[in-house]
């Protein structure tokens, strides 16, 4: 008998390389691999903490300078990593399933190696949702999942 062969979901492929570009500080991938609504969540996050009611607006027209942009994606990205805070970034590794939500949208989880008991700990999820023919990420959860 031949070799099982497992293949990840198409959206767990996009979680990894969102995921990667926290890690790696990729901010402009972190940004086109964001779907409208991930945007729009990651630019009233900005407004709330103090990003300019206008520049957040350009930002999502496009039409920001390109310094403005960095600053912005910089700022992200570090927002990323302070959300993932409570774990290694080196060891978060996606889990082995995703989870079909009811608005036909995608998450998946993201754990780190056990230390201190059996089970992977649950660092949280990216939510995903399918755009046209590609998944994009609507937003990274760091809560804690309770099974």
């Amino acid at each position: 008998m031949g070799k099982t062969v497992i293949v990840p979901h198409p959206a767990s492929v996009v979680a990894e390389a969102f995921l990667e570009a926290i890690v790696w500080g990729e901010h402009l991938v972190v940004w086109q691999l964001l779907s409208t609504d991930g945007r729009n969540h990651v630019l009233a996050a900005g407004s709330r903490g103090g990003l300019d009611s206008v520049l957040a607006e350009r930002i999502r027209q496009g039409t920001s300078s390109e310094a403005e942009m960095d600053d912005f994606l910089y700022g992200l990205v570090r927002g990323l990593r302070v959300d993932l805070s409570g774990a290694d970034l080196d060891q978060i590794e996606l889990g082995p399933d995703t989870i079909s939500n009811a608005d036909n949208s995608v998450s998946v989880l993201l754990h780190t190696p056990a230390v201190f008991h059996e089970e992977p700990w649950l660092v949280g999820m990216i939510n995903l949702s399918s755009v046209g023919d590609a998944w994009l990420v609507d937003r990274l959860d760091p809560r804690r999942i309770k099974s």
